[in-house]
C-alpha cells in the first residue's frame, strides 16, 4: 500500500466494511430479494399461461416452487432486516474514500492477487465478510431464480420450435455459470480470509 497513503481515510473505509459486514447496506428503494421476488412471480403466470399438456406441468411446478422460494426469501429478509440493496450509497461505500491508487491496491488483495499490509488488512476482510455476508443472504433467491429460470426455459420447448431449445440451453448455461462463479468467489474469498486470519494469529 502506498506508504502516503491517509491512515484516516483507511479508517474511515475500514470502518464502513465493518459496519456493511455486520449490518449489510441500506435499502432505498427496493431489495433485490423485493425485485427477485416479482420477477419469479412474472416467471410463474408466462409458465401458467402456456400449460395445456400434462407434459408442461413439470415446469409450472419448477417455476412455482422457484417463486415460493424467492418470495419466501424476501419475506424472511424483511423480518430479519437482511435485505439487499441493489446498490450500496456512497456514503456507505468503504472505497470511495481511498484515492484511485489505493482502491486498485486493495481490489487486487481482496481478489488474492496481492499480499494484505498491517494498515489495509482489516479493511480488506471487512469488505470479503460482507460480501460472504451478502452471498449467503441471496443463497435461497439465486435457487429460487434458478428453478424459476429453468421452469420458463422448459416451457417454451414444448413449441417444438429451433429457437426455444436454444433459449432453453442458453438459461440452462447462464444457471450454470452463475453456480460455478459462486463457488470459485467463495473459495477464493476463504483463502484470502484464512490467510489474514493466519497473519493475526501470528502477530499475536
Amino acid at each position: 500500500m502506498d506508504s502516503t497513503a491517509p491512515v484516516d481515510d483507511l479508517a474511515i473505509a475500514q470502518r464502513r466494511a465493518e459496519n456493511l459486514a455486520s449490518h449489510g447496506g441500506t435499502v432505498v428503494s427496493f431489495s433485490q430479494q423485493a425485485a427477485a421476488a416479482g420477477l419469479s412471480v412474472l416467471w410463474a403466470v408466462m409458465v401458467a399461461t402456456r400449460t395445456s399438456s400434462p407434459g408442461n406441468l413439470a415446469w409450472l411446478l419448477l417455476a412455482g416452487a422457484g417463486t415460493a422460494i424467492c418470495v419466501l426469501s424476501w419475506v424472511r429478509a424483511r423480518l430479519a432486516r437482511t435485505l439487499l440493496p441493489y446498490r450500496v450509497e456512497e456514503p456507505e461505500r468503504p472505497l470511495v474514500v481511498l484515492r484511485k491508487k489505493q482502491r486498485v491496491e486493495i481490489a487486487k488483495q481482496i481478489r488474492g492477487q496481492e499480499s494484505t499490509t498491517p494498515l489495509t488488512a482489516p479493511l480488506v476482510r471487512g469488505i470479503l465478510l460482507w460480501q460472504r455476508r451478502s452471498t449467503r443472504i441471496a443463497l435461497p433467491t439465486l435457487i429460487g431464480m434458478g428453478l424459476g429460470l429453468i421452469g420458463l426455459g422448459g416451457s417454451t420447448i414444448q413449441t417444438g420450435q429451433v429457437w426455444s431449445f436454444a433459449v432453453f440451453g442458453a438459461e440452462l448455461a447462464a444457471v450454470f455459470i452463475i453456480a460455478v462463479v459462486a463457488v470459485v468467489e467463495a473459495c477464493r474469498r476463504h483463502r484470502v480470509l484464512t490467510t489474514i486470519e493466519a497473519s493475526y494469529q501470528a502477530d499475536s
